[in-house]
């Protein structure tokens, strides 16, 4: 919550994305742009060096884009983490049952931001890893890319 997007942080993002890309992530709140740049920096640390750094980079940054659609403030989404975390029954209803917008949305950022994404050009292996990122939407398989366990591990751990 105490987190801080700093100049060095727009300096690596607007390396690393293009002005479209950066046109949409500069829409998130300051919280979601530091997560998302923690990610990037975690995935860029923990993968084999044959792994495109570019890549890697853009999908960090890109991979909660769809949170975009939620316009939470930061009270709103600790809300949101604490009742998917302590009650994933009562969120699973809220967002699938009920299709609370909120809800439904947080859960399905993945989606929503990879359709997103697409309408900027944003290419196809990208877009599956974003669309699948969240291992609590949609378990991982024998087949995924090794960009996606990246991803889960640098994003399940801030």
């Amino acid at each position: 919550m105490t987190a801080r997007y700093t100049p060095a942080d727009e300096q690596f993002v607007r390396q690393a994305l293009t002005g479209p890309e950066y046109g949409l992530f500069s829409q998130l709140p300051d919280f979601e742009k530091r997560h998302a740049v923690v990610v990037a920096q975690k995935m860029l640390q923990i993968a084999p060096p044959q792994y495109s750094r570019g890549k890697l980079a853009k999908l960090g940054l890109l991979h909660d884009i769809g949170k975009l659609a939620e316009k939470n403030s930061i009270l709103s989404k600790s809300w949101l983490v604490i009742v998917r975390f302590f009650a994933p029954w009562l969120y699973n209803w809220l967002a699938d049952g009920l299709k609370n917008k909120r809800y439904h949305t947080h859960k399905h950022h993945g989606a929503i931001g990879a359709a997103m994404l697409e309408k900027l050009g944003v290419s196809p292996d990208i877009l599956a890893v974003i669309s699948k990122h969240d291992p609590r939407v949609e378990p991982f398989g024998p087949d995924d890319s090794l960009e996606l366990k990246i991803l889960q591990a640098a994003d399940s751990t801030y």
